[in-house]
């Protein structure tokens, strides 16, 4: 019995050798995938700088819940622009913003509402759901009431915001060649039929430069309606079920047609977790024809880390920081 004990022994000693010989190699192999010097891709033909809610005010973003009212925790202001205005857009664009991103809401008289929040008790003067609103009562707000860089000691803007917050359709009238990313905040069809009854008043140039940011089936719902309007990123649900094909591409070299039609969207901070960063990962992206930017790239220290790289873009929420350092 004993002698049948020592040989079972010392097979499964020998197996377990085997096996986690296997798995250093296996995890060798891997690491060496990962960190062998690969070379970079050639920079790609365009690049597109995206203003996020254009010119705004910014404030910290570890901690951000949605319920978080951000007004409350601005940074000390360095311009006095607001956030998804006409005149923090024109700044935006004489920034050198490519894209502007803005936000729509249905009003209940039937118009598109641009404003960031669900509801309106941070940023201004009122109460309520936003799009619960008529627009000729959110024309009435304050809408830099609620900005407070101090605790709440004191508020820069208020008194400075009353009736700047415009309609999709100022915004199409006022800038007629500007490309714009639509942020719809909601799965309404409603907003959807609202949007698509505006941009057919529009020559089909002008719909072409409309992106909405939206899930795939509010997108081709108004793709229906206004085959020219296009889609950048998917949404974080979207991005977040193509993450195997993601790190499947890195040894394949490919991805599937549902996860590589729209750009991936990596957060500045979160690229010291990307394997594989910046080489591996930006060749076989261009080798799978993903398009990559780089999102949340606000100050002059994240935007050096990535400064010459083969990227498609930038998202950033300090286009008045990174618009002139990129230009020079």
């Amino acid at each position: 019995m004993d002698r049948q004990w020592r040989k079972l022994k010392n097979s499964l000693c020998k197996f377990l050798l085997f096996a986690l010989g296997g798995m250093a190699t296996i995890i060798i192999g891997i690491l060496s995938h990962f960190y062998w010097p690969h070379s970079l891709p050639p920079k790609p033909i365009s690049f597109t700088l995206i203003a996020h809610r254009a010119v705004s005010q910014t404030f910290p973003r570890e901690h951000i819940k949605n319920d978080t009212c951000t007004a409350k925790i601005i940074y000390p202001p360095t311009h006095s622009f607001l956030e998804n205005t006409i005149p923090s857009i024109r700044e935006a664009i004489q920034y050198g913003a490519d894209i502007v991103e803005i936000d729509i809401h249905p009003t209940t008289d039937n118009q598109l509402a641009i404003f960031h929040d669900w509801t309106i008790d941070c940023r201004t003067n009122g109460q309520g759901i936003t799009h619960e609103q008529s627009m000729e009562t959110l024309r009435k707000l304050d809408i830099g009431y609620g900005y407070t860089a101090d605790g709440g000691k004191t508020y820069p803007f208020r008194g400075k915001g009353i009736g700047l917050m415009p309609t999709f359709d100022e915004v199409m009238r006022e800038f007629p060649q500007q490309r714009f990313l639509v942020d719809q905040k909601d799965r309404f069809e409603k907003t959807l039929k609202l949007l698509a009854n505006a941009l057919k008043k529009y020559p089909s140039q002008q719909r072409k430069n409309i992106y909405l940011f939206s899930d795939d089936k509010q997108y081709e719902i108004l793709k229906q309606e206004i085959p020219e309007v296009q889609k950048i990123f998917p949404t974080r649900r979207e991005a977040k079920d193509c993450i195997p094909q993601y790190l499947a591409m890195l040894f394949s070299g490919s991805i599937s047609k549902a996860c590589g039609k729209y750009a991936f969207g990596i957060p500045a901070s979160y690229l010291k977790y990307v394997p594989g960063w910046p080489n591996l990962f930006l060749s076989k992206a261009r080798q799978s024809n993903l398009k990559v930017y780089v999102i949340d790239v606000d100050t002059l220290e994240s935007f050096e880390k990535i400064r010459g790289l083969p990227i498609d873009g930038i998202v950033t929420n300090r286009i008045e920081i990174i618009g002139p350092r990129l230009k020079r």
